[in-house]
Parts: structure tokens; sequence; C-alpha cells
């Protein structure tokens, strides 16, 4: 276990030089690339992590083969591990996280390819102005074929339950871009959640990720609360089936 965290811290430095050496190289122009790069690095961790260690990654994606060229993506959030695995999840498309601002500095990979990919990094402090101007950046970039994710719970959840889902940053997204919304499901991340977790709960962890539902674009505030609530209901219930099936 120790030489397997060992291989991943490793694979994060590389990959975060790699990030670097790209995004100097390529910059805005060739965003393809930086992204190809952020996507390779995720499939390395995760193939160490598999092969050295007990964790699983179980990805049921039947609905993938009906999913439009751009679409939104609402999910439940549980560790920082869900970036990296939706992203691998969704390689074929260029993902545009709303993560917290935090995240900008201190994570090896991660904090460069949010501060330099096309994401909205939204401040705790609150500041409304900034988050809009943050959204309506990302909704920009949706309108040239990135895919915005959006966990609507707002945190992790550290127990893995599912918690209420607010509306502001998807609505704030679509007022500016029309998207359809696909709902995904995962669970997990709380286990691996921190150095604690990581250590302790690597070998045993089951990670799972189901997209459930592809729905049409709209901007109707209403049916855009409409589609909140139904996300939240049939991801709360799968998350519910996956611990009802593993107890």
């Amino acid at each position: 276990m120790i030489l397997a965290l060992l291989c991943i811290g490793l694979i994060f430095l590389v990959w975060d030089i790699r990030l670097r050496i790209s995004h100097c190289l390529h910059g805005k122009k060739r965003y393809n690339r930086f992204n190809r790069v952020q996507t390779q690095g995720a499939r390395f961790v995760l193939a160490v992590a598999t092969a050295y260690t007990g964790f699983r990654l179980v990805v049921e994606d039947t609905l993938r083969k009906h999913l439009p060229p751009r679409f939104m993506i609402l999910s439940n959030h549980q560790s920082l591990a869900d970036i990296p695995i939706l992203a691998h999840v969704f390689s074929e498309n260029i993902l545009g996280f709303v993560a917290k601002r935090e995240l900008r500095r201190g994570f090896p990979s991660v904090s460069i390819a949010l501060r330099k990919g096309k994401h909205a990094l939204i401040s705790r402090k609150g500041d409304f102005n900034a988050a809009r101007r943050e959204l309506v950046k990302l909704a920009g970039y949706a309108a040239a074929g990135v895919c915005p994710v959006v966990f609507p719970e707002g945190t992790r959840s550290r127990t893995g339950r599912v918690g209420p889902f607010h509306s502001a940053a998807v609505r704030t997204i679509l007022d500016e871009v029309q998207l359809p919304i696909v709902s995904v499901a995962v669970d997990g991340g709380y286990r691996i959640a921190g150095l604690r977790g990581l250590t302790q709960n690597l070998d045993n962890c089951l990670y799972r990720v189901k997209l459930l539902t592809l729905y049409p674009d709209t901007k109707e505030r209403s049916k855009v609360r409409a589609i909140l609530d139904r996300t939240h209901g049939e991801i709360s219930k799968q998350v519910d089936q996956w611990r009802k099936n593993e107890s």
C-alpha cells in the first residue's frame, strides 16, 4: 500500500510538470493538447491504484452512446477524486468544472489543471459578482464545446449521503447557453477523502459511477428547478441502492 501511494504521488508530480510544460508550449491556442495531458494523468493514476491496491472503479455508461457533442453534467460530490475520475469517464469530451477557488493552490496536477484549464473557480467567501463572472466565463467555454460539470450540493459530502441541491450555478450557466443535462451518480469517494482516508481505505475502495438520465436543454427556470429536483431524487436513490447492495 505504501509503495502504491508513493507511485501515485510521483505520478501526480510528473503530471503536474507535464501540465505546466504543455501550457507554456501551447497555451490557450492548443487547449486540446493540454486537456489530453489532464486525462492521461487521471488514467495513469487509476491504472496504478487498480493494479497495486484493492481499488476498483465500476462505470455504468450505457447512456454514453446517446449523448450529444456538448452537455452539462450534474453530479453528487464526495471527494476531490471525483474531478479526475469524471475526467477519465468522459475522456472523449473537454470538461469544465465548477470548483472551489481554494483548490487553485496546493494540490499537484489538480490545481494547475483547474487554474489553467477552462473551469470556474468559485470563492466560498460569497462574492456573488465574482462567482457570476466565473460561471458566465464557463458558459462561454461551453458555447465553444466544453461540457460544464456542476456539483449542485456546493460542497463535498463527508458521509457520502447526497445533500440538498442548489440551483444558482446551473441557472447562471443555462441563462447564457442552452445545454442538455446529464445526471451522474458517484459513490465511494468519501472513503478516500484526505490522507487518512487514502491510507486506510484505498485498498478496499469500490468507486462507482453511473450515467443516469439525459434531459433536454431548457432555459425556463421552473423547468431547471424541476430537473434539479428530479436529478437529486434519482442520484440519491442510486447511491442508496448501491449502499443497500453492499450491505
